[in-house]
């Protein structure tokens, strides 16, 4: 906030710029709390899976908010090209300096769990993008105070908004992947088919459908047909195939529906 009211009484674009980005943090870490407990709460009857995915949804709107921001910043920064103004060096600096060594260090408490959660992630790319666009508003703040363009000001800006397209499309479109339920990414569907066929008593396998639910936790269905002389061993066959899921395709959660051939329902069950 104070970047953002200080880019007012600079006429600093890239001030600006780092401040609704800084601006975009302090929302991003509110929801991020808000979403880290809300995750632990357990599943409950309106919600049988839990409330795991809220991890994702904590990314994807700070993906969004990041957007938004990013081109705000591209406006000011092209007006200020059609309607130069001069730029107030020092309180430029001093502040610029100020967000770096906050930013900085909120980034290094959040690198550790960036990881493995979508929501973690997010904001740990807020904050080092940010230290980043911090560093560029002091160098402009600096080369500001030694000529009236403004040319530095807004190439700082522009540095800052891309940094923010880059990172907000990238935690949305892998939040909106979630919210599509999208395969992990690099799952070989044939090599997946192969692999359940070699399980002794497997005849064919189908129905594939596997989705992520959280960037750790992924999920699988299908249905395999057992052969004739083994559909007594049907647990066997089951547990084989969701060993295979957690081992080979790291899935833990695998749903797997056994199918029996025509053959096989014509030779042991009754038909009326």
């Amino acid at each position: 906030m104070v970047e953002t009211a200080g880019s007012i009484f600079t006429g600093s674009s890239a001030l600006l710029a780092d401040g609704l980005m800084n601006v975009d943090d302090t929302a991003a870490l509110l929801l991020s709390i808000y979403s880290e407990r809300k995750t632990r709460h357990p599943p409950d009857e309106q919600r049988t899976f839990g409330y795991a995915r809220m991890d994702a949804f904590g990314g994807f709107v700070k993906g969004c908010l990041l957007l938004v921001t990013a081109f705000l910043a591209l406006f000011q920064a092209l007006r200020l090209l059609i309607q130069p103004q001069e730029i107030a060096g020092l309180p430029v600096i001093v502040i610029g300096g100020i967000a770096f060594f906050v930013n900085i260090l909120s980034a290094s408490f959040l690198k550790k769990d960036a990881c493995c959660s979508l929501n973690a992630k997010s904001t740990y790319s807020c904050m080092a993008y940010d230290a980043i666009g911090s560093v560029a508003v002091v160098i402009s703040g600096i080369l500001s105070s030694y000529t009236t363009t403004a040319f530095f000001d807004v190439a700082a800006a522009l540095l800052i908004a891309g940094f923010m397209l880059k990172t907000g499309w990238g935690i949305f479109r892998e939040g909106m992947g979630y919210f599509l339920q999208s395969a992990p990414e690099g799952f070989d569907y044939p090599s997946f088919e192969r692999e359940v066929k070699t399980v002794q008593g497997v005849s064919s396998v189908g129905d594939i459908h596997v989705w992520s639910f959280t960037p750790t936790e992924h999920h699988l269905t299908c249905k395999v047909v057992l052969q004739n002389r083994d559909i007594c061993d049907c647990d066997r066959i089951i547990s084989a195939i969701e060993q295979l899921c957690r081992e080979r395709f790291h899935i833990e959660h695998a749903t797997i529906q056994p199918v029996y051939s025509a053959q096989t329902l014509q030779r042991f069950c009754k038909t009326v």
